[in-house]
């Protein structure tokens, strides 16, 4: 199989996965209504967040799980399994029965679907991008970035749907959309068998056949620098996307006078721009080294949430606009770079647990709570903290990427 039908069928799904995570946030407002009702939407909206927030509690457990997997038994089979439970939880979320119809049980009913994705997800975003570098020749940092690609492209796509959900006169149109997006998940996923195991695990079974054994949680611990390196960096990818990103979208409508459509298609520009520079942006980091992009990226990313939420505290579209150009150049930059860097932290017999692991308690502790964090600094009237929360993450990136150092990494 040929490295370019590889790389669709590996990050497919993580662009599907990334549709529906960034569907939800954008049609937050309308799902808070249906399993949340109240006459207070900043509420209901809070509450939905902590659905959101609430369900990155398993993507730790299945980090382990589908991580230990991947390095016990090959990368292939976790990618297909991951899928295709992403799928199905997808297709649930867009049959459950609203607050009106079954009370208290309905929101109760989208956590559990949401736990179930998430726990899927956490086997699939790394996976997928250690599958893609461990195949590649050459130009490695480019074949992870493609996942950061998807990502994005994903969230792209997300933005649209949510655009036309809110154009539609469908009664929940939202429904038709989860539930078009979960087949086509578990059909893509069908797809993923005819994916081969990377080079790198079949010299890793080689050994195990002559008796080369690895325990791989003994291994991992003595990694502690490298777990922490990725946990730092994904934290900080995390709370700059989820905050920048999909919450400032929903602050432009209601904070800054932005008709909710605008917004949406605000963000869907930016989206579209980072999505086709994370790849040439890759290629650039390949010829003149990974870590001097991420030298450039990180502090832009930090400089660019301080002007967005203080143009947001004194109205400044000037001041909004410029901060989204550093955006769109900021997080297409790191993007393109942090799975190379990730894949770089840990070796091969325990890249697969060690990376799911340390960026799912990232993700969980960080990601997850990011958008409720946000909505309480401005709920309160302090709208520049989310700003300040982006660049103390951005300080602490820095430097555990370029001051801390794991001597067990050649």
């Amino acid at each position: 199989m040929n490295n370019s039908k590889i790389t669709i069928l590996a990050v497919s799904l993580v662009a599907m996965e990334w549709l529906e995570y960034s569907l939800y946030i954008y049609t937050s407002i309308d799902l808070s209504q249906y399993f949340f009702p109240s006459e207070y939407k900043e509420s209901s909206l809070i509450f939905a967040y902590a659905i959101f927030a609430l369900s990155y509690i398993s993507r730790p457990i299945g980090g382990i799980i589908f991580g230990f997997f991947a390095d016990k038994t090959g990368r292939r089979k976790p990618l297909i399994i991951s899928s295709i439970i992403v799928g199905i939880a997808t297709i649930a979320i867009g049959m459950l029965p609203g607050y009106s119809n079954v009370g208290a049980l309905s929101p109760l009913l989208l956590l559990l679907c949401r736990l179930v994705q998430s726990f899927a997800v956490s086997g699939e975003f790394n996976n997928a991008s250690i599958f893609l570098i461990e195949h590649a020749n050459r130009n490695k940092v480019l074949a992870g970035s493609w996942v950061g690609a998807a990502s994005s492209g994903g969230m792209f796509l997300g933005a649209i749907i949510a655009y036309l959900v809110r154009l539609s006169d469908v009664d929940y149109a939202w429904r038709i959309a989860f539930i078009t997006i979960g087949c086509l998940s578990i059909i893509l996923a069908l797809f993923r068998r005819q994916l081969i195991e990377t080079p790198e695990f079949l010299k890793i079974i080689q050994n195990r056949i002559e008796g080369d054994h690895v325990n791989i949680f003994f291994t991992l611990s003595k990694h502690k620098i490298g777990i922490f390196k990725i946990f730092s960096i994904a934290a900080f990818l995390c709370v700059y996307i989820y905050t920048c990103n999909i919450y400032f979208a929903g602050l432009m409508a209601t904070e800054l006078g932005y008709e909710g459509n605008i917004s949406i298609l605000i963000m869907l520009m930016v989206q579209g721009i980072v999505t086709i520079l994370i790849p040439i942006f890759a290629l650039w980091a390949d010829r003149i080294g990974y870590l001097k992009l991420l030298r450039i990226s990180i502090p832009m990313i930090g400089i660019m949430g301080v002007l967005l939420f203080f143009g947001a505290s004194i109205k400044s579209h000037e001041m909004i606009s410029l901060s989204l150009v550093l955006y769109t150049l900021g997080n297409s930059g790191v993007s393109a770079c942090i799975f190379k860097y990730m894949f770089d932290s840990l070796p091969t017999e325990v890249r697969c647990t060690g990376c799911s692991l340390a960026y799912s308690i990232a993700a969980a502790i960080f990601g997850g709570t990011a958008l409720i964090i946000a909505a309480l600094f401005v709920n309160k009237g302090l709208i520049i903290m989310p700003g300040i929360y982006v660049l103390i993450f951005s300080i602490l990136a820095y430097v555990s990427v370029f001051h801390i150092h794991d001597k067990n990494i050649k």
